[in-house]
């Protein structure tokens, strides 16, 4: 436990990525175990929860004081953390999912001397843009900001006019924005490759994602139909995202060729650490794309440009450039349409 004279370091995640980001964080920072306090805050489902279970012991995070603040019990246990946590000085506080109001409830209800945000995906991109064009947006309703202060929590920090971020992708420092990149260090020295089996088949890898809404069905059996076709002597496997349905993805993808595999932790640990030989890995846009092609250059990985899809991303061609930029490869979805100067044109 840790004194509450001392100056703490406050880390916030919910997701297997932020945790990673977390880990980065707290070896680029510096920050002792003894003066570190993680808050685990509203995992989405049980698969994320054991995901994030494995990498917290995986990267370190035992033995450090950690707070789980479940679904089942959150609001319970917000305000006891409330209380706690005002009687201590945050030197830095890291918050995982700058947009969440989950998250926003503690950069913007507890003073801390430093804010930095560290990655959540692809969205990081998003909110980045966002501080620049809007400013920081608060989605705390007032029903909820009532809610809080019966917890003792009053929403009124003031966000600092520049804004700090620790990432992976190569954004610019701005006036608005001071940017830290990583390259993964605490993760290629926990997650060391283990030594490929080449008795065994070679595998294409297909990274599933929750993105698309209503035109996600259609596009992605297009997408694996697009894989298929491509490797058509090759075992492909679908890996699924943590918030997909298997049966909806097997009822989807009957007809076509594939293993559907939920691996049980991220893509990144699954590649290091399987010892599958990996011939090719592809995604519409899954920020996994650009994680692995980072932390494992020799493997190729592909985006296949879909503008149906790429319509409904913000910043798609920023996106594209930035997966481009450390090597992943584009591949043109068949049948889709590339936009030029605002004027479609059919593509090949």
């Amino acid at each position: 436990m840790i004194s509450a004279a001392s100056p703490i370091n406050v880390f916030v995640a919910s997701t297997p990525l932020q945790l990673i980001s977390c880990s980065e964080a707290r070896y680029h920072y510096g920050c002792s175990s003894e003066k570190t306090l993680l808050i685990i805050a509203r995992p989405d489902n049980r698969e994320t929860e054991g995901q994030m279970a494995f990498l917290a012991e995986a990267l370190g995070w035992q033995g450090i004081e950690t707070i789980y603040l479940k679904k089942s019990s959150f609001y319970l246990r917000l305000g006891s953390v409330a209380r706690s946590l005002s009687k201590r000085t945050i030197e830095r506080l890291f918050i995982g999912n700058k947009s969440s109001w989950i998250h926003e409830v503690f950069y913007r209800g507890f003073d801390s001397e430093q804010l930095i945000f560290v990655d959540d995906g692809l969205a990081t991109v998003t909110y980045y843009h966002a501080i620049h064009d809007e400013g920081i947006a608060s989605r705390i309703s007032p029903a909820k900001k009532r809610l809080l202060r019966t917890m003792g929590i009053r929403i009124h920090r003031v966000v600092p006019e520049v804004i700090a971020f620790f990432t992976f992708f190569p954004l610019p420092n701005s006036e608005l924005v001071q940017v830290r990149v990583h390259d993964f260090p605490v993760f290629r020295k926990t997650f060391k490759k283990t030594p490929c089996d080449n008795s065994q088949t070679p595998l294409v890898g297909f990274l599933g994602q929750p993105f698309g809404g209503e035109d996600r069905l259609q596009q992605l059996k297009l997408q694996i139909q697009h894989v298929v076709e491509r490797h058509p002597d090759s075992r492909v496997v679908y890996f699924m995202h943590r918030k997909e349905s298997r049966e909806e993805l097997e009822a989807l993808l009957a007809e076509f060729p594939l293993e559907i595999r939920q691996a049980g932790r991220p893509i990144e640990v699954e590649v290091a650490l399987s010892g599958e030989i990996y011939l090719a890995f592809y995604s519409f846009a899954s920020t996994a794309l650009f994680t692995l092609k980072k932390i494992f250059p020799e493997i190729r990985v592909f985006q296949i440009d879909d503008a149906a899809l790429g319509a409904r991303l913000p910043y798609y061609d920023e996106i594209r450039r930035m997966f481009g930029s450390v090597g992943v490869e584009t591949t043109l979805l068949r049948g889709s349409r590339l936009f030029e100067a605002g004027r479609p044109v059919q593509s090949p």
